[in-house]
């Protein structure tokens, strides 16, 4: 059988804010000494960008001489992806530095670490915790396997933490994941993970992100009230009353995903298709990715739920994507058009199902008993 899985050290994935991927590099002219500018912000590897682009891009415009900035503001992403990345900036040795623009969770955090030297503004985050299975399947050695793979991720994530804090202990690392652990820039430059604690700044998300971040365990209710957009000025006497908090939306959106037992990717697809502009549109959103859930665990396809979902396909259009994988996998001409109405066939009496008999006996020994 043909085992799918994919380590994640993150919370929920949100779409870029430009939707231009999750890296952006900045390389004007350069006058003396000038920093080479990158942005890491949203999640790091999980729609198609691998880290070997990323840094066969960074290398490309990298002189070798230059400083490099690193503004980071994400909630994870990909593991593998992750450790590649942190592994690349220790090697840029004190050319490199990390400045956390807002959220360092996750693997951000373990990139963030990677640098010579990490500067963290006073009222930005950062958050550790246990990396985790964003999808898998397979037989149960395989899963055997996979739970063995991901103690391994765990062991790699504390290095890389202790690579740039070697006071802290494994046991007290492990304990801090474990727990999901939020640092504030005074706690991390306390632990090590930060060289300098900066000036506070006026902290930004996507809508996608902040949805994320109120999934996220133990999230700091700070920590969301400052990604709050702040609402234009409005005209009373002409518009409608102002809508529903920004972060009791967001929370709102977050609880129903969960709630619902949906996929990671239907927060960002929710928050996108609705904008987080009032409670209806999102509890539309939320009964679609529900019901396109629903279609692929019918048509025995669960693998295809979290992309059909993330893509924001409507009913009919996931319903219509399912159908075509089933004939492309049958490798047989059939037809999705519904039939015009006919005589209904006459029942044949195939007897009792297996359900109804059951059920009789059950009935039977309550009545003995």
């Amino acid at each position: 059988m043909k085992r799918l899985t994919r380590i994640v050290n993150m919370a929920t994935p949100s779409a870029h804010p430009d939707g231009d991927g999750w890296y952006r590099i900045s390389n004007q002219a350069a006058g003396a000494g000038q920093a080479l500018e990158v942005e890491l912000y949203d999640q790091i590897g999980l729609w198609g960008i691998r880290a070997a682009d990323f840094l066969r891009e960074l290398k490309a415009v990298d002189d070798g001489q230059r400083p490099i900035v690193v503004g980071v503001n994400s909630i994870g992403g990909d593991v593998f992806d992750g450790l590649a990345v942190h592994n690349a900036f220790r090697r840029y040795g004190e050319r490199l530095t990390v400045r956390i623009d807002g959220v360092a969770a996750s693997i951000a955090g373990v990139i963030a670490v990677g640098a010579h030297r990490v500067e963290m503004p006073a009222n930005a985050m950062m958050m550790i915790h246990n990396p985790g299975i964003d999808y898998a399947s397979g037989e149960a050695d395989d899963l055997r396997t996979l739970a063995d793979m991901m103690d391994k991720a765990k062991a790699s994530l504390i290095a890389a933490y202790r690579a740039k804090a070697p006071s802290l202990t494994e046991d007290e690392l492990s304990r801090m994941m474990n727990e999901t652990t939020w640092l504030t820039a005074q706690e991390a430059l306390a632990l090590g993970l930060v060289d300098e604690v900066t000036d506070s700044v006026k902290l930004t998300a996507s809508a996608g992100q902040r949805a994320s971040i109120g999934r996220m365990r133990n999230a700091p209710s700070a920590l969301l009230a400052s990604l709050k957009d702040e609402a234009p000025p409005q005209a009373p006497a002409v518009l409608p009353a102002p809508p529903t908090d920004a972060v009791e939306l967001v929370n709102l959106l977050a609880r129903l995903c969960l709630e619902a037992k949906l996929p990671t990717e239907a927060v960002a697809a929710v928050a996108s298709a609705s904008r987080m502009a009032n409670e209806a549109d999102i509890r539309r959103g939320v009964e679609q990715a529900v019901a396109v859930r629903n279609l692929c665990q019918t048509a025995k396809l669960p693998e295809l739920a979290n992309s059909l979902i993330a893509s924001g396909l409507s009913t009919e259009a996931a319903r219509a994507r399912l159908f075509d994988t089933l004939v492309a996998s049958a490798g047989e001409a059939l037809d999705n058009v519904v039939p015009e109405a006919s005589t209904p066939p006459v029942a044949v009496n195939r007897g009792p199902s297996a359900s109804q008999i059951y059920a009789r006996r059950q009935a039977g020994a309550n009545k003995k008993a």
